[in-house]
């Protein structure tokens, strides 16, 4: 099995985490030097936003193919794609409006439900690859490079 490096994320990713990663710090900064006993919100705030950000980079996938499965797998979903099952699969650079569903939307990349029922796990949304299902499913990935990750599917004329 084959694996393929996540794509690093984009700029927007990157400024994104880094803005929820000043308030995660601003909160702690504040529940340490302006803390009373009746602010049990700051806790509160606190752990929710520390839960965010562990529970978003648990969320990155591993990506590995062979030449009957494609698996992205992350600390919480093991997901087979089997490549007899796919319809289509292309490189996807176009960027646009896309309503999230379920899941996070820019903190580490976008991962979970997009447009509806399209799973996503994409750390850029420059380096996109579509999966497109014979069932009418679709999955987005990104590898670091996704003409290398499309080179084993050129030969299985699934592009």
């Amino acid at each position: 099995m084959k694996e393929f490096q996540t794509a690093k994320m984009d700029s927007s990713t990157k400024i994104f985490t880094f803005i929820f990663g000043g308030i995660g710090v601003g909160a702690i900064f504040m529940l340490l030097f302006f803390r009373k006993p009746e602010q049990h919100f700051l806790w509160i705030t606190l752990v929710i936003l520390v839960a965010a950000l562990v529970s978003a980079y648990l969320l990155i996938p591993k990506i590995s193919v062979d030449e009957k499965m494609i698996c992205i797998k992350n600390m919480f979903v093991n997901i087979k794609i089997p490549v007899e099952n796919i319809e289509k699969i292309e490189r996807f650079e176009k960027i646009g409006f896309n309503f999230r569903t379920f899941g996070v939307g820019g903190l580490f990349g976008y991962f979970g439900y997009f447009n509806g029922n399209d799973v996503w796990y994409v750390t850029n949304i420059k380096k996109k690859v579509k999966i497109t299902m014979k069932s009418g499913k679709i999955y987005m990935i990104s590898p670091e490079n996704p003409d290398d990750f499309l080179t084993p599917f050129r030969k299985e004329a699934i592009l």
